[in-house]
């Protein structure tokens, strides 16, 4: 299994993990025919009203754990296999939305934690120690997301945010003493989220990075992220849709049509009638044609967006799952990528039931395809969705 490492060297590899099995018939995977089943499985019951999710390896054995928070409190759960997670407490202090991110904040080789106002230091024997906090002057947000800003060599941290003390869009350069405070550059005005999981690339083609903000882009036009220019295009047919808590979008820029530039695939979020498009990246980002991949109305709240190759077929399909506000019966789709390039979706109920906020994905249990782990906004329950597609257990599962 490939798990990307955050470090503050943005270069940093992922690590391997080898699983032994007890019989010739459990080492040997098993593919399953068409697109997979997905099985459910509780993680544990802990918090409410949770955010600041990652799959990371925080203990360094190989394969990634689940971290979560709540307002000034995280913890994260050990990912021993499919029906054993253990809980321990990562740390406290931190004040934060939902927003929080996992790199190697000290260069130490061990992943620690960004959550809005602070950081949480690995003690490098965390099944036993907790976090240190060290709150360094960032702001409580919505989303935190990890990015080479200024092309040093070196991951940054993107914060977003419309909270009445900290309307802005802002990235932080990590000192070489992360205890110290962090330097704050302002890229422009926050919306309620609209960067989280992966809103940023080089949109233009100019050798720098760029960040998007649900609704607009922002061009590094200094190219050292000093100075930006905004072009608010990202705008759907019919407009966005906007809920109480304010425009909220996740996004993921990615080369979806495989023509050489980068585009944007977004799922609306905070209202209870969602869609999932994406903009095809046109004139290196001068113009950007709008593409639904989810129906018009879907009645969800689609505050998650992976996107991943689920099925192994070698293009990136699309994962989002109905969240707090949704007035549908609770689903989690998947939309299989049918013809490679975008042009072509085809829905996957892959869970029904179940309230979906802040998932991630990657290949938890190490048999070569990609799960997802996600919990409720208002609720306890934190649930891990296992890909069938490969497995390496005998029995068979039936949705």
């Amino acid at each position: 299994m490939n798990v990307r490492r955050f470090s503050r060297n943005a270069s940093a590899a992922g690590g391997h993990r080898a699983l032994a099995g007890l019989a010739f018939i459990l080492a040997v995977p098993a593919y399953a025919a068409g697109f997979p089943a997905f099985e459910p499985h509780v993680m544990g019951l802990w918090g409410n009203s949770t955010g600041q999710t990652a799959l990371a390896d925080i203990d360094q054995d190989g394969d990634p754990d689940w971290v979560v928070g709540q307002r000034g409190e995280m913890v994260w759960f050990e990912f021993r296999g499919a029906d054993d997670w253990v809980r321990h407490e990562l740390g406290k202090g931190a004040k934060t939305d939902v927003g929080g991110a996992v790199l190697d904040i000290n260069g130490d080789g061990w992943l620690d934690v960004i959550a809005g106002t602070a950081w949480y230091r690995n003690p490098r024997k965390p099944l036993k120690k907790s976090f240190k906090c060290f709150p360094v002057g960032t702001i409580s947000c919505h989303d935190d997301v990890v990015a080479d800003v200024n092309g040093d060599g070196r991951l940054d941290v993107i914060a977003c945010s419309n909270d009445q003390a900290n309307p802005r869009l802002v990235w932080y350069a990590i000192p070489e003493n992360p205890e110290k405070a962090w330097a704050e550059y302002v890229v422009g005005e926050g919306i309620h989220g609209g960067v989280d999981p992966a809103g940023f690339g080089d949109l233009d083609g100019d050798g720098d990075l760029d960040i998007v903000r649900g609704d607009a882009w922002f061009e590094n036009a200094s190219g050292d992220g000093k100075q930006w220019r905004g072009h608010p295009v990202l705008i759907p047919p019919g407009g966005s849709r906007i809920g109480q808590f304010g425009l909220c979008l996740k996004s993921w820029v990615i080369d979806l049509d495989r023509d050489g530039d980068l585009d944007v695939i977004e799922a609306e979020a905070d209202f209870e009638d969602c869609r999932v498009l994406w903009f095809e990246n046109r004139d290196r980002g001068a113009t950007w044609q709008p593409h639904l991949i989810s129906p018009e109305s879907t009645g969800q709240d689609f505050h998650s967006l992976a996107v991943a190759d689920f099925d192994n077929d070698g293009d990136p399909d699309v994962f989002s799952g109905g969240g707090p506000l949704s007035k549908a019966l609770h689903c989690c789709y998947i939309w299989e990528n049918a013809d490679g390039r975008g042009g072509l979706w085809k829905r996957h109920n892959v869970l029904t039931g179940e309230r979906c906020h802040e998932a991630k994905a990657a290949d938890v249990d190490g048999d070569g395809d990609v799960d997802i782990c996600f919990k409720p906004w208002q609720g306890s329950r934190h649930i891990f969705l296992e890909n069938r597609l490969v497995s390496k257990r005998s029995e068979a599962y039936q949705p």
